[in-house]
């Protein structure tokens, strides 16, 4: 008798402790990126609290001591992307990948800086819809410019919809996400970002020849792209792209901007 209450006990804590382990994990799975992102001071400790997905990828770098040149926003702050397994318990945003293109760009030496302003506080403040997506990522982008006066090249990193046959490239056995630039036509100075976006994607062509999907020309939305001449949309990978090949393509792309920048440093 004794033994069989003794074995109802130990049956019971084993179900206390597993219970207690499954809610551990859904309540660490569901933690969201972006608040991390946005509530840690210290970038380092985002990756080190979470599943080291960048500890991985990449080293973590010190911030570069010098006026930031390079604007790195999400006007569709939600996107996301593929998630690899059970290990990588984030699920990728664009958010996450602009963190992955900045830290490729500090490696180079270009200083940047990414928006963290949210997008939805300012859609539920103004009563928008998802259509006023872009003029809330204006209104983050104009205070970003007054700030930092320095600023020339506006990146706004979206994911596309296309499945993985659309948007997966591969080079040496290396995987990388294709990338497909969006430049408005609808603004005066439309003619040097779209200069400047061809010379972008015919570097692509020459190293890495089907990585890009194009230039998509458009004639009815500014996509903000009135306010430098060196602004651009960039849709980097699908819903089905994987971390690993975010950031192999967001390393290339940062190596692009960097030549342009030292170029234009030699002149």
């Amino acid at each position: 008798m004794k033994l069989k209450k003794y074995n109802k006990i130990k049956i019971l804590r084993h179900i206390i402790i597993l219970l207690i382990i499954i809610s551990y994990i859904f309540l660490y799975n569901s933690l969201d990126l972006k608040y991390i992102l946005m509530n840690q001071s210290n970038s380092k400790m985002v990756y080190e609290n979470k599943s080291n997905i960048y500890e991985t990828i990449l080293p973590i770098k010190k911030e570069i001591d010098t006026d930031p040149i390079v604007y790195i926003y999400n006007t569709h702050q939600t996107e996301g992307y593929y998630l690899n397994n059970l290990e990588h318990s984030i699920k990728p945003t664009v958010l996450y990948a602009s963190y992955i293109l900045k830290d490729h760009l500090n490696t180079l030496g270009v200083s940047s800086i990414v928006e963290t302003g949210s997008i939805k506080k300012y859609l539920n403040a103004h009563k928008l819809d998802y259509t006023g997506s872009y003029e809330a990522s204006r209104y983050y982008l104009k205070n970003a410019l007054k700030t930092n006066k320095k600023l020339v090249y506006l990146i706004d990193l979206h994911r596309d919809s296309a499945g993985r046959k659309q948007t997966l490239y591969t080079k040496d056995n290396k995987n990388y996400a294709r990338v497909m630039f969006v430049v408005s036509l609808k603004h005066k100075n439309y003619e040097e970002n779209l200069s400047f976006v061809k010379s972008m994607n015919n570097k692509l062509e020459e190293e890495y020849k089907g990585l890009s999907r194009g230039i998509y020309k458009r004639k009815d939305v500014i996509f903000n792209q009135d306010l430098s001449t060196k602004a651009f949309l960039i849709e980097v990978g699908g819903v089905d792209n994987k971390i690993d090949e975010l950031n192999n393509t967001l390393e290339v792309i940062a190596k692009i901007i960097s030549e342009d920048i030292n170029a234009k440093k030699e002149k």
